[in-house]
């Protein structure tokens, strides 16, 4: 997680590399993330947010972010 001067911009961050990741992070702001590789958007209301993250590629949750920016490509799938 990183959290920029007090949830002026808060994002969670997971990492794949060889093969697909699931990850479970808790005590997190809720609230609305949207992820900026694949723009799923996914709604926290018990401070828990899950997710996967395709081999090869990550996955970056922004609360109240604007989702999927750029193109799909050799990293980022």
């Amino acid at each position: 997680m990183r959290d920029y001067q007090s949830g002026q911009s808060y994002a969670v961050v997971g990492l794949a590399a060889g093969s697909a990741q699931s990850f479970t992070v808790t005590g997190v702001r809720n609230g609305t993330y949207r992820d900026a590789v694949s723009g799923r958007v996914v709604a926290v209301g018990n401070a828990t947010l899950v997710f996967t993250v395709n081999a090869s590629s990550a996955g970056i949750y922004v609360l109240d972010g604007p989702g999927k920016i750029g193109v799909d490509g050799d990293f980022l799938r």
